[in-house]
């Protein structure tokens, strides 16, 4: 039986997204590159992890994995380009070893254009374990425009002594396979090339590479993570650098690298997302102390209840170490705390008229709190109210209160949330008759999701996705439900 899996994606030059199935867990991500003279092409890296395959027992009496991978590039509807090929793991003697990671990559040379590559993964003593999924791949690079390669993430590398799929510029480069960085990694390496400066500038000009952390919430660049390096304008302008990440708390942010003439003035620009995982990291309330809120917004609420409110409504739309420090400010108690912090994180988002951008989200608030609040929840502490006020508006609703045999539903798509498409949330009443609505899946990159709401090896075997895809008692409208899902 094919299963199928549905992933998330940052729809970039560079895309991680996980790859999850009952039993295959791992992660793909592509970089796009251009040779001068031989063209565009595509670097692949697959990540899989040993100990979800598959071991059998091979005639030399050890155990073996062995997965199948399929890729296709495909160009209006037209394969331009495939690679087939098997994985195989290290002979085991015994299966209670400790397992290695399948590692692979692949270098695809390719016209200019754009592409979907699909990608088949397979388990080849279990080949009804089938993962299938789909990406999008720019390659629009020639001799003239100027542009950057894809951002590559590197977990080692060394001066190249023969070449080999992993060089570039003098180096080998070991991929960094993923966008998310556990604890215990504290470093951050990329590389990336800007191609045709010197036919803007003119050869041998002095530019600069400036590489920074922002968060992927605010944009606001983190002063404590950038770097600098001073080149001249080439065909092609490598960069490899490395930033230490030890201290970065958790949360969402974007890497940047940008080329800056003599003047300072910005060239282009290129960013990659990646995820942080540290809850280490200390939150220090005393960064706000600073602030002055005279004759602002916040000086005048004055009561620690609306304070209250007003900044835990911030929630939906903060940072993951501004969540943490709005529970941390809460517990004080202090009002001119609470009232500093609130006029800074207005003023970080909008420096010129942080009154402005308060208001027209205070509006939001109240309209969500009017239309979703329950007898025991704010508006905002609710799935959809969170989600109004974190993406806006959908742009198309599915709403399902009455069919038969089945729990109510509602599907919300957005068409464009940062850089994804069709990005959507399923929310459903579990109680029939209640009012609230809970997020039973999304696959908004940044958020909570379960990605294999519709994909779990026997979907009968989880209640809630029963009642939904085939009703109360395994009988109704699963085909309904997919069909207003997949549109």
């Amino acid at each position: 039986m094919k299963k199928s899996v549905i992933l998330w994606g940052l729809l970039v030059l560079t895309m991680a997204v996980r790859v999850n199935s009952q039993d295959l867990q791992g992660t793909f991500c592509q970089s796009g590159f251009y040779y001068q003279a031989e063209g565009p092409f595509v670097e692949t890296y697959l990540k899989l992890l040993g100990s979800s395959a598959n071991y059998v027992k091979t005639a030399r009496g050890t155990y073996q994995a062995s997965l199948g991978v399929t890729l296709l590039f495909i160009k209006e509807d037209k394969i331009i380009d495939y690679r087939k090929y098997n994985l195989l793991s290290a002979e085991l003697d015994d299966t209670l070893n400790v397992k290695p990671n399948f590692i692979d990559q692949q270098r695809v040379l390719l016209p200019s254009g754009t592409y979907r590559i699909d990608l088949t993964i397979k388990d080849n003593n279990n080949e009804s374990n089938l993962i299938e999924n789909s990406y999008p791949l720019d390659l629009e690079f020639n001799n003239s425009v100027l542009k950057f390669s894809g951002i590559q993430l590197i977990e080692s590398f060394q001066a190249t002594k023969k070449e080999n799929i992993l060089s570039k510029s003098g180096f080998d480069l070991v991929p960094y396979v993923g966008d998310y960085y556990p604890v215990s990694v504290n470093k951050l390496t990329f590389y990336t090339e800007l191609y045709n400066l010197d036919k803007k500038f003119g050869e041998n000009q002095d530019f600069l590479y400036r590489y920074y952390i922002e968060s992927f919430e605010t944009k606001v660049m983190l002063g404590d993570y950038c770097g600098f390096q001073k080149q001249k304008a080439a065909m092609i302008n490598p960069i490899l650098a490395t930033m230490p990440i030890a201290e970065l708390p958790g949360g969402n942010y974007n890497l940047v690298v940008e080329a800056r003439d003599r003047n300072n003035e910005l060239i282009l620009q290129n960013k990659l997302f990646f995820q942080r995982d540290n809850p280490g990291a200390q939150i220090n309330l005393a960064d706000i102390q600073s602030v002055d809120i005279t004759s602002t917004f916040a000086e005048q609420i004055n009561t620690l209840d609306s304070l209250k409110f007003y900044i835990q409504c911030l929630k939906p739309i903060s940072t993951q170490q501004e969540n943490r420090f709005i529970d941390k400010v809460i517990e004080t108690t202090d009002q001119l705390k609470m009232q500093k912090f609130l006029y800074n994180f207005w003023k970080i988002r909008n420096e010129q008229n942080p009154e402005a951008e308060w208001t027209f989200y205070k509006d939001q608030v109240l309209a969500i709190e009017k239309n979703y609040a329950t007898k025991i929840k704010h508006g905002y502490e609710t799935d959809m109210g969170y989600v109004w006020l974190k993406y806006g508006t959908p742009n198309q609703v599915e709403d399902s209160k009455s069919e038969p045999n089945t729990a109510p539903y509602i599907i919300w798509t957005f068409f464009h949330i940062n850089n994804q498409s069709n990005v959507r949330f399923v929310f459903y009443d579990p109680h029939v008759v209640g009012t609230e609505y809970f997020l039973l899946y999304s696959d908004a990159r940044d958020d909570r999701y379960n990605v294999n709401m519709l994909s779990p090896s026997d979907p009968r075997e989880n209640a809630t996705v029963q009642s939904l895809m085939y009703g109360k008692g395994g009988s109704g409208w699963g085909s309904r439900f997919l069909s207003n899902f997949k549109r």
